[in-house]
Formats: structure tokens, C-alpha cells, sequence
């Protein structure tokens, strides 16, 4: 009986060792660095980072996740507009997020929560290109939420909150 003991007991430690072992691998895991500036940071519930706080990203590494370009009207602009930029739904998917809800916060301080669910249902884009130009700070970058929307549904204005511009980080809860 008390070889079975032993035996046991050292299946349970081997397996402990494992999963500590899988733990710290998976936790260990990093994203790239960014190389240039910074223009936005993402923390929260995230598995995967690049710094202690979180995610930074630059321009590259913006440019690595899945990209759209749409034509889209929003109650901020005139006529139809063309954004390009990263699905949102890619970077939550790059950092492995698990939350429910996307704190942005801009430049100016505003603030706004974006449920994650709209990341997929309204394929929601983070605009760094404004037709066919890069964004700068004076003209609503370096990123813009945007959603894409008919013209009739612009003017409902129903997620004007939400499409927050100059948008520096986002903390994932």
C-alpha cells in the first residue's frame, strides 16, 4: 500500500510540475515590440503582452493584424467616407482578450465603453486612414472607431458615442 502511495503521489507532483510548467509558458508568451511610436496601448484582460502594462502598438504592428477598408457615412463627416484600418475584432483576437467590454479613452481624456460584442456584429474598424490618407491628431487620429453604416443610419447617430476618435488606449474588463 505504500508503494501505491508513492506511486501516486508522484503522478500528482509530475502533473502539478506540468501544469505550472504549461502555466508559465502560456503566461510567457510575447508579442512583438513596437519599433516607432507608440499610438495606442491595450491592457486588461488580455493573455498576451509586450510590456508589464500590457500591449503598445505602432504602425507595424497595427499593420500585422487583419485590415478592412470600408465605405461608410458617420453624422461627424459629409457624404460617403473610405476608412481603412484594423478590424477590431483582430486585435482582440491578437492579444486574446476575454472580456465583455472595451474601455477606449482618447487623447482629450474622453472616455467611452464599447461592448466587445459589437468587435464582430457590426464589424467595427480602427481607422487609421481617412480617404486614403493617414490620420494625424488635428483631423480625428491617429485612430478613429469606426462603424460602418448606411446614411439613414448615420443619421439615427446610434453609435456616435462609441466612434471615438484620437483613441490612445483600451483597457479590456
Amino acid at each position: 500500500m505504500n508503494n501505491n502511495w508513492t506511486i501516486h503521489l508522484k503522478g500528482l507532483v509530475a502533473a502539478a510540475a506540468a501544469t505550472i510548467s504549461f502555466s508559465m509558458t502560456a503566461t510567457a508568451e510575447q508579442l512583438p515590440m513596437p519599433t516607432g511610436e507608440v499610438i495606442l496601448t491595450v491592457s486588461g484582460a488580455i493573455g498576451k503582452t509586450n510590456t508589464q502594462a500590457g500591449v503598445e502598438f505602432d504602425l507595424d504592428l497595427l499593420r500585422a493584424l487583419e485590415w478592412e477598408e470600408i465605405n461608410t457615412f458617420t453624422s461627424f463627416t459629409e457624404g460617403m467616407q473610405t476608412f481603412k484600418g484594423p478590424r477590431l475584432s483582430s486585435l482582440l483576437d491578437f492579444v486574446a482578450a476575454s472580456g465583455t467590454i472595451i474601455g477606449a479613452y482618447a487623447i482629450n481624456d474622453y472616455f467611452v465603453d464599447i461592448p466587445v460584442a459589437h468587435a464582430e456584429n457590426q464589424e467595427v474598424i480602427l481607422a487609421i486612414f481617412h480617404n486614403g490618407k493617414e490620420m494625424t491628431v488635428r483631423d480625428k487620429g491617429p485612430i478613429w472607431v469606426i462603424y460602418p453604416q448606411s446614411e439613414d443610419e448615420a443619421k439615427l447617430k446610434k453609435f456616435d458615442n462609441e466612434m471615438i476618435w484620437q483613441l490612445v488606449s483600451m483597457e479590456i474588463r
